[in-house]
């Protein structure tokens, strides 16, 4: 395939799928800019990081967790081998492409360094909710800033989403979401959205891995589409489940645990028996994945 003309800056956390996000970009379009958010540096003691667990049954409850995760673990970081390293390695960022590292996404260096490399589009995934002065942006842009969510929206919006409905007993509301940028959380009208496929033998950890497999390749398409301006742009159709801190929603590692119980006892295999009824009550938009 030919790479596109179609100028692509990417704004995304420093991880494993952000860094395949980006190669794919510059596989299939005009890759002219890297935005990496990293985490600011520590600025708290060891001993106020540990403070959250200072009920000994609360850190009790952590470090089982964390003993029973560690198969579980193994099985994902496999599938992240098989599925996202590229010549025996994990993907590197392209050379001589201009890269902008900041602890803040949303600084006027981010702003000012879009403005410089001036791409048509910005493809978005794991960074802090984009405020002013990026999100003013957005009406120089051809086709505006589209980000990657690793949940089914409108059914789930904030962070972890897979994971709490896999706990709350609903694989079928597992999925991606492509959707364009606007000032709420995951709110913005949705460009595509597909469910995540799952095979019976799968566990948290395996699921949450071929999420970024199916959602970065979303992406891509979604970006493909505007180009050609077949692009769906639907508005959201009901407020969904918000899974954040302040609605209660706060991540530990037992959660993945008590996830993995319940699909050990049937939730995906149950699932998969009854998929097409189950599927066919939950509405996506643009069809399945690609």
């Amino acid at each position: 395939m030919a790479v596109s003309s179609l100028r692509v800056a990417v704004l995304c956390c420093d991880g494993l799928y952000q860094r395949h996000l980006v190669r794919r970009a510059a596989e299939d379009f005009t890759l002219v800019g890297v935005v990496l958010q990293v985490s600011p540096p520590a600025s708290r003691s060891t001993l106020s990081r540990l403070a959250k667990y200072r009920r000994p049954l609360r850190l009790l409850r952590q470090l089982i967790a964390r003993l029973l995760l560690r198969p579980h673990d193994r099985r994902g970081a496999a599938l992240q081998r098989q599925l996202f390293h590229h010549n025996d390695g994990p993907p590197k960022l392209p050379d001589g492409v201009p890269v902008l590292v900041t602890s803040a996404i949303n600084e006027q260096r981010t702003a000012d360094f879009l403005r410089q490399v001036a791409p048509d589009i910005v493809l978005v995934n794991g960074t802090q909710l984009l405020r002013a002065p990026v999100l003013e942006l957005i009406p120089t842009l051809r086709h505006g800033i589209i980000n990657l969510h690793t949940g089914l929206s409108p059914y789930s919006r904030g962070a972890n989403c897979n994971l709490y409905m896999l706990m709350e007993g609903h694989p079928e509301l597992v999925g991606v979401t492509v959707h364009h940028i606007d000032p709420g959380i995951d709110s913005g009208d949705i460009i595509l959205s597909a469910h995540v496929p799952m095979q019976p033998d799968d566990d948290v950890e395996t699921i949450d891995v071929r999420s970024f497999q199916v959602g970065i390749e979303l992406l891509i398409e979604a970006a493909r589409r505007l180009e050609a301006g077949t692009a769906p742009r639907v508005p959201q159709w009901e407020k969904g489940k918000l899974f954040l801190r302040r609605t209660g929603y706060v991540y530990e590692p037992w959660q993945r645990l008590m996830a993995n119980r319940r699909i050990a006892r049937g939730l995906v295999r149950d699932y998969l028996a009854d998929q097409a009824r189950r599927d066919g009550a939950v509405r996506v938009v643009g069809g399945e994945q690609p």
